[in-house]
């Protein structure tokens, strides 16, 4: 595709609706707000970064404290009493 035709698709607008939680919005709305942003030039931001990188220019993980019982098991107080120590 030449670059004339490229720029001509480039400029035709699309309406995007989706739903989120309303203090998310609001939220976000006040962020971008303080960055000098409007809702389509950070969403505009952001697909161009998932174009330009491949992926989702952010890490997205499911990452959480395990609790001592998820690490030594549910068991692990049974034999605190048996472990000499120097505070007594």
């Amino acid at each position: 595709m030449d670059e004339t035709k490229r720029v001509m698709c480039m400029d035709q607008k699309v309406r995007l609706n989706i739903n989120l939680d309303s203090d998310l919005k609001n939220e976000t709305a006040k962020m971008l707000d303080s960055l000098g942003l409007d809702f389509t030039s950070a969403i505009t931001v952001y697909f161009k970064q998932i174009i330009k990188k491949r992926k989702i220019p952010f890490e997205i993980s499911d990452f959480r404290y395990l609790s001592v019982d998820e690490v030594a098991g549910a068991n692990w107080r049974d034999n605190l009493d048996g472990i000499e120590d120097e505070w007594e």
